[in-house]
């Protein structure tokens, strides 16, 4: 009888546990996210800063997202983030404090919207990784102590294959459906990995951008992949590919990383 009660104790206090991870003040042990969008709820102390990680793949394109769960009213007590602050694997940090080399798009204002006008007081930040390896990101609550939410979302477009075969040629498609400019940078791998073509790219909102193997002088009879990197917020782009040949088309997976 008394381990019956035992286990239903236990299962009681995991069921209606709150959510929470262990933060840090310490930019050597900080928290690490995978960036596959899942969410994490906690709560922040006021007046701190705490530090998070990732780790990223080359050439891929990352948005990280705190925000507290509250944050649509005015006046209320709860925690409000300053500027995220990014630091790639080789930027050197003494004390916590160093100057960073990672290019960093704030688009916390732009659709969807976790800060703007006063209303909100989530941050969200996007980059790319021009090197694979640990970011760390420093977040600095300068309002109340309450709960938040934070995530990492890898906004990688992935093309799984391209094929210029005699008489054929892949057709790229990206419609930007955010209310911000974004730019990118659009690759073509070999059956290696290696880079053979790379174009950077801009695209306004509501704007269309269409890329083909034919127009960027791709090599004849090859076959790879390719890759799309950008600073706009999760979702921001839609895509799509066709493999075009002689008599027919046929479509290509052309969509997020952090989609699958």
């Amino acid at each position: 009888m008394f381990l019956r009660l035992l286990v239903l104790f236990v299962s009681f206090c995991a069921t209606f546990a709150p959510w929470g991870v262990a933060e840090s003040t310490d930019c050597t042990t900080p928290v690490i996210i995978i960036p596959d969008g899942r969410l994490t709820q906690s709560s922040f102390p006021q007046n701190t800063t705490l530090w998070y990680g990732v780790y990223a793949q080359v050439n891929h394109s990352y948005s990280v997202e705190f925000e507290p769960p509250a944050d649509n009213y005015l006046n209320a007590i709860r925690p409000r983030f300053g500027a995220l602050s990014v630091f790639g694997p080789t930027d050197y940090l003494q004390a916590c404090r160093g100057s960073s080399s990672v290019a960093v798009t704030p688009n916390s204002g732009y659709a969807p919207v976790i800060l703007k006008n006063g209303n909100g007081a989530g941050r969200r930040a996007s980059f790319t990784a021009l090197s694979a390896g640990l970011y760390l990101f420093a977040v600095t609550n300068v309002g109340g102590t309450g709960n938040y939410t934070f995530r990492a979302v890898d906004t990688t477009l992935i093309g799984i294959r391209w094929n210029t075969a005699t008489g054929y040629d892949v057709l790229w498609t990206m419609l930007n459906v955010s209310d911000m400019p974004i730019t990118g940078t659009f690759m073509a791998l070999d059956m290696n990995g290696q880079v053979i073509v790379a174009v950077q790219f801009g695209i306004p909102p509501g704007g269309r951008l269409a890329l083909s193997s034919a127009s960027l002088n791709f090599p004849r009879n090859s076959v790879g992949s390719a890759i799309c990197s950008h600073n706009g917020p999760p979702n921001s782009i839609m895509a799509e590919a066709f493999l075009n040949g002689p008599t027919a088309s046929w479509p290509e997976k052309f969509e997020a990383f952090a989609s699958h």
